[in-house]
């Protein structure tokens, strides 16, 4: 079934130019991206530090405790050697491997590993690492291994060092001698002689005695730009075709960490990489910190991209039990962050610069942007920010800093000096169709928007079809209004296969193979077509209303100060309760908030009586949350006197009215009452209506159009986020014949994703565009771009 839609373009109409820095980059250590991704390492847990428990944290079982009280996975059970392994020829030989604390090779790396052979019997015995599930071996290629190793009088020192197929074929073999009781350095060229994508590093032994291994490495002499210490080149690839501007790192919650001992501290990642301190990231697993801040700065300037560092404000992660950094001790963090420009930027006559210049790199990096903080918000915050802010436009006022919180533009920087903000959005597909539009009454007189991370990932799953074309009708958004929204970046950029702490994400990897989502594919088109002016268009569409059902939810500290509860629809009583302590079958209390009703509820009136308290009191509507899957209306009064109307989706928010004063007691009772209908909702406080909702719907088509000066071409970018085609009329004055290039994003299903096995089940298709007249038609769920000739 066909539907019609018009796109009318003004090409004399020119609004604005295209923002240089809106598609960028946005890395974390988390899904393996760093060590085990794109960080050319091949041995897990060189250092043997993968089970070191942070300080002032408890492992109970497979979980480790912060001080907070977060609960975090920690698999590794205490003692365990991941990624090492003994292996011997015979069952009766004695052996063994543990972690020895005596002894370290620095203060920084205190574990090594001692490998005791009581008796071999003549035998081989062999100690043997598997990287990150299996090395992946190419043939006729070289690595570079280095180690530290020592022994004891009773061993004779001689090893076979071996390359070795899953099978135990080996692939290359070389003889290296111990000779020493003290810590030596050994290096090695090994060149394999054949293919495997599971490989395993040995180191072999039929002699009896004890000697210690320490920062074993593996790296392909075939890095990127064949740098030591360097990254792998497919993955790097799969970054520069996306044509970034930007490079946001290090994090992302990787920043804050779940204690200040977990925080990123870019002083410790610098130098040689064995020297460097490891540390236990809130993603559960280890960094090995080889991918430093040093080696950030020289991959954006490798890339051709502006740099924007996150620095921790003193705070960590806000969305788990975290800690706060006392105002008092926060000189040293201030400190932290201008030594880091300084690194980036400073001459090499500075203390910092000229480190910088020690380690290879004299010029400056050019650091542009620094983001103070990730995802804090609140007073804790604000106060922080502004200590950090004034710091960095003391000493280098060129620096452009960016505003963390992504919850309500306007009121929480009222008063403090912010020149962009960072609003982040995880959300599902209807929400990002239905805001397509949000930046468009966004107040032009306010700082700027970094969209710094975005996806949807409810109803997902590893990245879909649909999940592409909703990204893309919330991109046209951003695109329409590059006046104000300036940068954005997707999140998060990779995963390992073997590994995946979150989805989606844009690129999908293992050992030797790479595939990318659909998202990928919308980032890099709209990458790609960007033009040059942002022209004014108006799109004429279809509609429908968003799949708004659920319950009645209630967060207040004390259920016993809410009373008289009813809800009704139409002359229907739902539920009625005196008090809500009382059992009843349509109540259930989940995590302090008291839910009421049945899923499929849509239209019905809630009142009650209720006393706010200090805390003051929520009010869901149309709530449909499944476990951490929020979607649902929020009502909130504060104990202050405001009132909130919010559209909560996911860990994304939306302020569908204008924040409301309210006469209120907090412990007096007040007589609430909201009604939702099949296309409002509405909210009253002591019989005064505070917010009235006209509830949005979701356009089928979404667009944006901008003219390309130098190509004299016009570029129209299309979402429909429908079920049905579009037969569109695309007006430009004049024209009467659609004549360019098409390129269309779809599949037969719109659920689908592409795999390791299937890695273009879903790719965009160009072909010429030829039409003796301007309807187009636009296919079902499907992403398209027009580059017409004028």
């Amino acid at each position: 079934m066909n539907k019609s839609a018009k796109v009318i373009i003004d090409t004399k109409a020119k609004k604005f130019p295209v923002s240089l820095s809106l598609y960028g980059l946005f890395f974390e250590e988390i899904n393996r991206a760093g060590d085990g991704g794109i960080y050319g390492e091949l041995i897990r847990n060189r250092s043997f530090e993968d089970t070191i428990i942070p300080d002032r944290c408890e492992v109970e079982g497979c979980e480790l405790h912060s001080p907070a009280g977060w609960v975090s996975p920690f698999e590794e059970a205490p003692g365990s050697i991941p990624g090492w392994h003994l292996r011997t020829d015979d069952p009766n030989s004695k052996a063994g491997i543990s972690l020895d604390r005596n002894d370290p090779i620095n203060n920084e790396n205190p574990l090594s590993l001692r490998v005791e052979i009581e008796e071999s019997l003549d035998k081989w015995i062999s100690v043997y690492n598997e990287g990150f599930w299996g090395i992946p071996l190419k043939k006729n290629e070289r690595y570079n291994l280095s180690f530290y190793a020592k022994k004891d009088a009773t061993f004779s020192g001689d090893l076979e060092i071996t390359l070795e197929n899953k099978k135990g074929v080996k692939l290359f073999s070389k003889p290296c001698e111990i000779v020493s009781e003290n810590w030596q350095k050994y290096e090695l060229v090994l060149e394999s002689n054949g293919e495997e994508s599971e490989g395993i590093l040995a180191f072999s032994t039929n002699e009896r005695g004890t000697f210690w291994l320490e920062f074993v490495s593996l790296f392909p002499q075939k890095t990127f730009m064949e740098r030591k210490n360097g990254l792998r080149p497919d993955l790097v690839d799969r970054v520069t075709d996306l044509k970034p501007n930007f490079l946001r790192f290090p994090g992302g919650c990787f920043v804050e960490g779940f204690s200040v001992e977990t925080a990123f501290r870019w002083k410790k990642t610098l130098g040689d990489v064995t020297e460097r301190s490891s540390h236990w990231t809130l993603w559960h697993y280890r960094s090995t910190n080889g991918l430093g801040y040093h080696e950030y700065l020289q991959m954006a300037e490798d890339l051709g991209l502006e740099l924007m560092y996150v620095v921790n404000c003193g705070l960590t992660c806000q969305g788990r039990p975290g800690e706060q950094v006392p105002i008092e001790d926060l000189d040293e963090w201030i400190q932290d962050m201008l030594d880091a420009i300084e690194y980036a930027n400073g001459p090499v006559t500075s203390k910092w610069g000229s480190l910088r210049a020690e380690n290879g790199h004299p010029a400056s990096f050019n650091l542009k942007y620094i983001e103070i903080g990730n995802e804090n918000f609140g007073p804790e915050y604000n106060v922080r920010y502004k200590l950090f802010y004034e710091a960095v436009k003391a000493k280098y006022p060129e620096i452009i800093t960016i505003w963390n919180t992504h919850w309500e533009v306007g009121t929480e920087t009222k008063g403090l000096p912010v020149e962009i903000v960072d609003e982040h959005f995880y959300a599902d597909f209807d929400y990002y169709v239905m805001y397509h539009d949000m930046y468009d009454s966004y107040d032009r007189n306010g700082p700027k928007i970094y969209v710094g991370e975005y996806a949807m990932i409810l109803g997902n799953g590893a990245g879909a079809l649909k999940g592409a074309i909703s990204e893309a009708a919330f991109m046209t958004g951003m695109e329409r209004n590059q006046d104000i929204v300036v940068m954005s970046s997707y999140a998060p950029l990779f995963a390992n296969v073997n590994h995946i702490n979150w989805t989606p994400n844009l690129i999908y990897f293992n050992g030797t193979d790479s595939y990318v989502s659909p998202s990928y594919h919308v980032q890099k088109l709209f990458a790609e077509n960007r033009g040059d002016i942002v022209l004014e268009s108006k799109v004429e569409t279809e509609s429908r209303f968003p799949s708004f059902k659920g319950e009645v939810a209630i967060t207040q500290n004390d259920l016993q100060k809410i009373k008289e509860i009813s809800i009704t629809s139409g002359d229907q009583l739902l539920f009625k309760s005196e008090n809500l302590t009382e059992d009843n079958s349509l109540t259930r209390l989940e995590w302090n908030v008291l839910r009421i009703g049945e899923p499929s509820w849509k239209e019905y009136t809630v009142t009650m009586d209720a006393t706010l308290g200090q805390q003051g009191l929520k009010i869901r509507l149309l709530d449909s949350t499944k476990e951490w899957q929020q979607n649902y209306i929020l009502w909130e009064l504060d104990s202050n006197g405001e009132s909130r109307l919010l559209h909560i989706n996911g860990w994304s928010r939306v302020k569908l009215t204008p924040n409301q004063a309210v006469n209120v007691n907090p412990d007096g009772a007040h007589h609430l009452c909201a009604k939702v209908t099949n296309d409002s909702i509405y909210c009253y406080l002591d019989g005064r209506l505070v917010h009235e909702y006209k509830i949005v719907t979701i356009p089928y088509l979404t667009s944006v159009t901008t003219l390309d000066e130098k190509n004299n071409e016009v570029i129209v970018k299309l979402v429909n986020a429908s079920e049905f085609n579009l037969r569109t009329l695309i007006d430009i004055e004049g024209k009467e014949k659609l004549v360019g290039k098409q390129i269309i994003l779809t599949s037969d299903d719109p659920n689908n994703t592409n795999t390791m096995e299937d890695p273009n089940k879903v790719i965009p298709l160009e072909t010429v565009l030829q039409l003796d007249s301007n309807m187009y038609e636009i296919p079902a769920y499907s992403v398209v771009i027009l580059r017409i000739e004028l």
